[in-house]
């Protein structure tokens, strides 16, 4: 089995939307500063928790 940190795939979908998409560099600089943010608060945990439910689900899809 293949791990795959979501950061990677994150990171991998940015920088298509940012070279093929019209995503400009600095928005997406921001929006990544906002989520470093948001993910040092309270909340954090509750979106990773969400986060880790979601890929749990999508995991047991049979193609």
């Amino acid at each position: 089995m293949l791990t795959v940190s979501a950061v990677v795939v994150f990171l991998a979908a940015e920088v298509g939307l940012i070279w093929k998409g019209g995503l400009k560099w600095w928005h997406a600089a921001i929006c990544n500063i906002a989520a470093l943010y948001f993910a040092a608060t309270a909340a954090g945990p509750s979106v990773y928790g969400g986060l880790e439910s979601a890929a749990e689900m999508v995991s047991r899809i049979r193609f």
